[in-house]
């Protein structure tokens, strides 16, 4: 069965993107703390993807704004940030962390399948990192992207790839290979030690493995992407990517991030620079680029 707009609002409605990564008690530190870790760990590529200084007195959108990470550097260098969101728990806290920053913005829920809360050509650029392709109905946020941007106006998205090592190798290959392995009730606290994997991550996928339903290759896809509960994840190639973009002008491409915290053996033997490489050529985070 396809998953739903509701099941996916649910969901990320109790699990804000990058809310765990943090738990600092005070709540400007914990903010900070989320921001440090993703621009100085394995997304460190984000802002040189982003480009968050270009945009300044430009009105900018951010579709799937979560918890305002990316959306408060927009505005620290002088964007008209909007983000809007499917989910309260994302609009509440990027509300908290505007505030507590001392930043002008805007914010408001918003199913982006149905329509972006805008009027025509209102916004300079629109960015979504991660989150079109969580929606089942990707190319209706397409259109809405393409109608409120203005003549001219650009937009920068990330969506997973299917050409990467995260897809081929580890989702499609080695997790359908080693998956009987959580079967044993100590195995997830055993394989977390091991892989560095979260075990509550190992010990969900364990409850579905012998739950006996047999998943469709889109359900093993999605719970295999952003924890085992996770009801939709798509990925795209280059092509499909450029399908999906078929309205807009000077559309191109790039692949960024080897998500080596998943390959804890090769992580100490291969140098960050070889890590970054790879990333570029076999990356999990397809970036698309073009303008109206």
């Amino acid at each position: 069965m396809a998953a739903t707009i509701s099941e996916v609002r649910e969901f990320w409605n109790a699990h804000p993107c990058q809310s765990d990564l943090s738990q600092r008690a005070s709540r400007r530190e914990y903010f900070e703390d989320i921001s440090r870790k993703r621009f100085n760990g394995r997304e460190w590529h984000v802002p040189a993807v982003a480009r968050f200084g270009e945009f300044a007195a430009k009105d900018v959108l951010e579709i799937g704004c979560g918890i305002a990470t990316d959306g408060l550097e927009f505005a620290k260098r002088g964007a008209r940030y909007v983000g809007i969101d499917l989910t309260p728990t994302a609009i509440k806290l990027a509300r908290e962390r505007f505030v507590l920053f001392d930043l002008p913005g805007r914010f408001e829920l918003a199913n982006a399948e149905e329509r972006i809360p805008f009027p025509d050509e209102t916004f300079d650029h629109v960015y979504s990192f991660g989150v079109i392709h969580h929606s089942p109905r990707t190319e209706a946020i397409i259109d809405e992207m393409y109608r409120v941007l203005r003549s001219g106006g650009t937009f920068t998205i990330m969506v997973y790839n299917r050409a990467s090592i995260n897809y081929y190798v580890e989702i499609m290959f080695l997790r359908r290979l080693f998956r009987l392995l959580l079967y044993p009730s100590a195995m997830p606290r055993l394989l977390a030690k091991l892989m560095d994997v979260p075990e509550w991550k190992l010990a969900g996928h364990q409850r579905r493995l012998k739950a006996g339903r047999r998943l469709s290759a889109d359900e093993w896809v999605s719970m295999n992407t952003d924890g085992p509960h996770c009801p939709l994840a798509k990925v795209y190639n280059r092509r499909e990517a450029a399908e999906l973009f078929r309205r807009f002008q000077d559309v191109r491409q790039e692949v960024w991030e080897f998500n080596s915290d998943h390959w804890p053996l090769i992580r100490t033997v291969i140098p960050a620079s070889v890590e970054r490489a790879i990333g570029r050529i076999w990356g999990w985070h397809r970036i698309i680029y073009g303008r109206k």
